[in-house]
This record gives C-alpha cells, sequence and structure tokens, in this order.
C-alpha cells in the first residue's frame, strides 16, 4: 500500500534531567534569592497523558477530520500498529510529551534571628580558670513541595532540587540537596550541627558566671516553578478505502490538536519551601555585670 508523509522528521532532541536550583547571597537583612531552572524530561505519551490532553480515539479522529478534510479508520499516536508497525516501516516519529520549566519566580523570603541555645559557665573554684564556651545545637534544615497539576503525567525521572545560600557578612554558607518525583507532594531534611564544640577558650575568675548563648538566622524562602508540557511527533493514520490517492498518512500532532480545539499545553505549579539556618555566632556575657566578653561569628 502507498503511504505519503506530511510532518517533517526532527533530529533527536538531547533530554537532560529537570534540575531546580536556588541560590543566592545574604547580607546583614537583606537577600537576594535566585532560581535557575534547566532540563526536561520526554517519553512517548502514555495512555494517561492521552486523557490528561483529552485525545482518545474519537476525538483524535474528529480533530484529524478537521485537519485533513476526512475522519479515518485508524489514528495512532505511537507504535505497535497493525501493518507491519507504521512508525517503523516509514519511519516515522511516535508522538512524545515533553516536560520543561517555563518559569520561577521567588514568592517570600523572611529571615528572623533566633537564640538556639544558652548555657552558664562558672568558675567555683579559689583560682582563675579557663573555660571552653564553644556551644553547638542540631537542627533541621527542611525543603517541601506542594503541586497544582494541570493533569496527571506519567514522568519517568525524578527532579533534582539544589540550594545554597552564602551569608556575605559572616563567610558562611547553608547548601544541601535532593531529588523528588514530579507532581507528588514531598518533604525533605537533613540534619546539621549550628555553632562549634571546638575552643573557645575563655579565663574566668574565682566565683564568675558568664552566660554563652548561641545565635542563628532561621531563615524560610518559597519559590513557585512552572512547568509545561506539550506533544510533539506524528500520528499515524489509515484509510481503509485510501484518501487523497494514499492509505497511509503522518499528521503533525500540534496541526491535528489546533484543528480540533484541543490544547497542546498543560501547566502545572510546584510551590518549593525552604526552611534553613545560618549565620550561627556565640555571643558570652558576664552573668554579673552584663558586660559582652565574646561575640565570635561561626
Amino acid at each position: 500500500m502507498a503511504s505519503y508523509f506530511l510532518f517533517l522528521l526532527l533530529p533527536a532532541l538531547a533530554v537532560a534531567k529537570i534540575n531546580i536550583e536556588i541560590f543566592g547571597t545574604m547580607t546583614g537583612n537583606e537577600n537576594d534569592l535566585q532560581v535557575k531552572y534547566s532540563g526536561s524530561d520526554v517519553s512517548v505519551i502514555s495512555d494517561v497523558e492521552r486523557a490528561t490532553y483529552k485525545i482518545n480515539d474519537g476525538q483524535l479522529k474528529n480533530a484529524i477530520q478537521a485537519y485533513f478534510g476526512k475522519r479515518p479508520d485508524d489514528a495512532f499516536m505511537r507504535s505497535p500498529t497493525p501493518w507491519g508497525d507504521l512508525y517503523r516501516t516509514y519511519g516515522w516519529s511516535e508522538v512524545t510529551r515533553t516536560l520543561k520549566p517555563k518559569s520561577a519566580r521567588v514568592l517570600k523570603i523572611a529571615a528572623n534571628p533566633e537564640i538556639l541555645l544558652e548555657q552558664v559557665f562558672e568558675n567555683n573554684s579559689t583560682k582563675p580558670a579557663t573555660f571552653n564556651v564553644g556551644i553547638s545545637q542540631s537542627v533541621q534544615n527542611t525543603i517541601s513541595s506542594s503541586w497544582s497539576k494541570g493533569g496527571d503525567l506519567t514522568v519517568s525521572q525524578e527532579i533534582n532540587y539544589g540550594f545554597d545560600i552564602k551569608a556575605v557578612s559572616f563567610g558562611g554558607s547553608t547548601s544541601f540537596s535532593y531529588s523528588s518525583s514530579w507532581g507528588y507532594n514531598s518533604e525533605k531534611s537533613e540534619s546539621v550541627t549550628v555553632g562549634s564544640s571546638a575552643s573557645m577558650e575563655l579565663l574566668l575568675l574565682p566565683g564568675q558566671s558568664v552566660r554563652a548563648q548561641l545565635h542563628a538566622t532561621r531563615g524560610k524562602a518559597l519559590v513557585e516553578v512552572e512547568y509545561e508540557a506539550s506533544l510533539s511527533g506524528a500520528i499515524a493514520v489509515n484509510y481503509d478505502k485510501g484518501y487523497r490517492g494514499h492509505h497511509y498518512w503522518s499528521l503533525p500532532v500540534g496541526g491535528v490538536m489546533s484543528s480540533g480545539q484541543i490544547s497542546n499545553n498543560i501547566v502545572s505549579k510546584e510551590v518549593i519551601e525552604i526552611g534553613y539556618f545560618s549565620n550561627a555566632k556565640v555571643v558570652v556575657h558576664d552573668r554579673a555585670m552584663g558586660t559582652k566578653m565574646l561575640d565570635i561569628n561561626l
């Protein structure tokens, strides 16, 4: 049987895993947070995705009629097909779904100083003595995702997330990363130690007492990422009695969907919430006099 193309074969796409990077700097109370996104997920359209795009067999054939002038007897979006598999026989491209980040923006940034830990050191001896006033506390950096999906997609790859914030004034940084599945609400946490147990020596006189405080900034950031999923490739069509001189045709899915007034754009949104600690320091005061004896950035 004869066949005909109404579709340009495109070179294979180089597909990279989707990456979301959130990074920035903190100077005092000023924050500069940025979001960088890259990569895509491409796969042959699934039955789940056909339902999402509202292109079941009847809807697809109606759209082909609007595009090409006649309703076909058969229409396919992927292998295998009858007649020796039209996609493999003629080298046509199956319909694929491409998911990629479209935009990203910072919704909110907040940073509040906190005292995480206090500890008293007292020299109860009759002689001057040296005390290590270094203190530390275990805290949780967290990152969570909540989704508003335009429809269900069959996404095989996980999304990579990375977070890195630098405290310019103190030279410190907070960073962590993780991977999660597209479209699923999730939360990850990472235990980190804030402060220092390293030698922070202070000479105390007999009877002298000091209070060591571990300070840190608790930060919170909300980021919204918008994803777009669209279809490309060829619909394999059969007319049992032939049409325009041929039985088999390859039609561009984008053109067919447009003619059938079927949207080729599924938009989903993800809100990422990051909770982190930075700008740690130890401050030591004399308990009797109230004077500051140490103020060390960590």
